[in-house]
This record gives structure tokens, sequence and C-alpha cells, in this order.
């Protein structure tokens, strides 16, 4: 089969730096000899549809290059069609946002060149799972490739998306909003259900379902998950004091937040959430604020569609098609040689 090449370039991505950022990067595409074609988004919420009218043109390979919001625009895109279409397809990212949390279980570099090389000459196709959300009082649903969360994550996020501390262009910007949003945050209570078990009360700090790791901007709160399992790893506030969150930050960013006291982490291929009041939720850097309930339903979805990871991915193991096949199992928890955090800052270093 011939690939054919989309790429779709967010110009508002990276505080406005990705245009400058594809500009270093094509070149690279160019030289490669690869059949593609680029377009750039011209209007919010446009991936989903650049992306379904790519793959009904005959493109196999669709990449985006932005962050994470037109990423999740692009796998909802991606997941309108069959499972038998989906097959044919591979998605890939060039990680030119700030954040970049669902790239990070891809181990593409961040320099601009080096993505590009990275995505075309060093990456295979694997499956990857995918997480469902549905607001059952709002009729509302959406896919996510990496992070569904709520609580500080996603207030960050908002902030982010509003302009608070414009004049950070790292994703440092990220971790100094988190411990702003700590003073004012007013901590909501609620349950939440892991398979039809028995309800978990949390007051609500921070709560994480992960395909992928990390969130936030680099904060690693689901360390274990990995994109080829077949559950969720569900971390959970659960009773944490502002006081104690802000001590633990740096741990969570790390990953090395699992003995954190009044929190739990856990596995799940089904969780449902119940909060006294409405939050922002957040699927991949996508913030549906005016859409949600205090009520969602999250589903898991293994080996739904196919990504581009890099085969020279620096802390991360993945499974081929074959592998999967013969019944072997994916390790969220084992490393290369780096931690999973050291690979985060390999990516953003090179």
């Amino acid at each position: 089969m011939a690939l054919k090449w989309k790429f779709i370039v967010n110009p508002n991505a990276g505080s406005g730096l990705c245009p400058k950022r594809w500009e270093k990067a094509e070149p690279v595409i160019k030289e490669s000899g690869i059949d593609y074609d680029v377009i750039f988004t011209t209007k919010r919420a446009q991936g989903q549809e650049l992306t379904k009218q790519a793959v009904n043109d005959g493109f196999n390979r669709i990449i985006v290059a932005s962050g994470d919001g037109v990423v999740n625009e692009a796998i909802n895109g991606i997941m309108s069609f069959s499972e038998q279409k989906r097959k044919s397809i591979a998605f890939g990212v060039l990680p030119f946002g700030t954040g970049n949390d669902y790239c990070t279980f891809m181990g593409i570099p961040w320099n601009p060149e080096n993505a590009a090389r990275t995505l075309i000459e060093k990456t295979a196709v694997s499956p990857s799972s995918i997480g469902h959300a549905s607001y059952p009082d709002t009729k509302f649903d959406v896919y996510f490739g990496n992070m569904f969360d709520f609580g500080i994550s996603s207030l960050v996020n908002i902030a982010n998306m509003e302009g608070e501390m414009s004049w950070m262009k790292s994703h440092s910007k990220y971790t100094l909003l988190a411990i702003k949003k700590l003073v004012t945050v007013k901590q909501r209570k609620g349950t939440i259900i892991l398979d039809d078990g028995e309800p978990i009360d949390f007051k609500l700090m921070l709560v994480a379902i992960g395909v992928g790791k990390a969130v936030g901007g680099g904060m690693l709160a689901c360390v274990n998950a990995h994109p080829q399992n077949d559950f969720f790893d569900v971390f959970i506030s659960e009773n944490m004091t502002k006081f104690q969150t802000l001590l633990g930050i740096q741990k969570i960013f790390k990953g090395n937040h699992l003995k954190l006291k009044n929190t739990l982490y856990k596995t799940a291929k089904k969780v449902e959430v119940k909060l006294e009041k409405p939050i922002g939720m957040e699927h991949d850097g996508e913030i549906y604020e005016g859409d949600v309930s205090a009520h969602v339903i999250v589903k898991h979805m293994p080996q739904a569609y196919n990504i581009l990871y890099n085969t020279e991915h620096p802390s991360m193991y993945w499974l081929t098609h074959e592998e999967l096949a013969a019944g072997k199992k994916p390790d969220g928890v084992a490393t290369k040689g780096m931690t999973h955090w050291d690979g985060r800052t390999w990516q953003e270093k090179n």
C-alpha cells in the first residue's frame, strides 16, 4: 500500500510559535521524498473535520503538528471510521505545542528537524488503546488518546488557554500555574466507581484516568500506564489537602508520587465519576467546560487505532502487532536506559 501523508498544522499552537517550527520541519519532510500534503487549521475545533476529509481523500498517514488540543480533534476524526478502516491508518504527531503530553508516549523529540526526521525514518506502526467519555446528563461524548482528567490539571489548562502567564513560553509555565491554582481552588466532593465496584469518596484535587502517562505539561500522574494495556491507570487524590498537594506536586510531575498520603493509584476498564458540582473536564488538552455535567462515565477501548511510535524511544518499550497477537502484555513500569521522567526531559531537549 502506497503511503500518503497528510500534515495538519495548527498555527496557534505553542503560543503561536508553531508556524516557525513547521518552517524548520518541512525541508526535512521534502528532502525525505515522501508523498505528502499540508493544510493549516483556520479556526478552532477544525481538526476533526480536516482529519475525516484527509482519510476520505485517501491519506493513510495523518500527522498533526500542534499541541494536545488538535491532536484530540484528529483522534476523534479517526474514531469516526469503522474498525476495519482504522487499521489502514496510522496517526502521528509533531510536538509543536507547549505541553505536548500526548506525544510523551510516542517518544518524538521536540526539536522541529529532529521531530520530522524521527517521524519519517525511525517510527513503526503499532496499535494503541483509547478512552471514551460520555456524560449521561448532557448526552455529550468524546474520545481521548492519552488522558481524561479534572481538578488542578484542567484548571491549569483553562488558565493557559485564557492567556495567564502568556509571557512564559516554556512548559515550566504549567508548574507555576498549578501552584497558583492551588491557592484559589475550591475542592469539590465526589465519588468514583471503578469497574462497577464500591464507590470511593474523594475530595477533589486531581483525578487522572490515563491511557498514557502525562498530563498538565509533563505531570506523570499515571506513571505506570501503557497505551497498549487493556485497562486505564487511575490516579485519585482521595483526600489531599492544598498543603499536601503543594508539597507533593513535584513528585507527581516526576512520577514519584505513588506513596503519597491520601492518594490512590488503581487500574480499571470502566470509571464512573459523580461530583457535587460540575467542573471543566479535560480530554487530551481539550476542555469541554460548557458541555460538562457532574456525572461522567469513561470506558477503555483496547487497540482501537494505530499510532507511529519512535522505535528508539528513550524510556518506553512498545509491542509490535505480532507480539500483541501472540498474547504478550505491555509493561508500563519497565524502562530502557532512563526513567520515564528523564525520557520526557530528553524529548524536550532533542
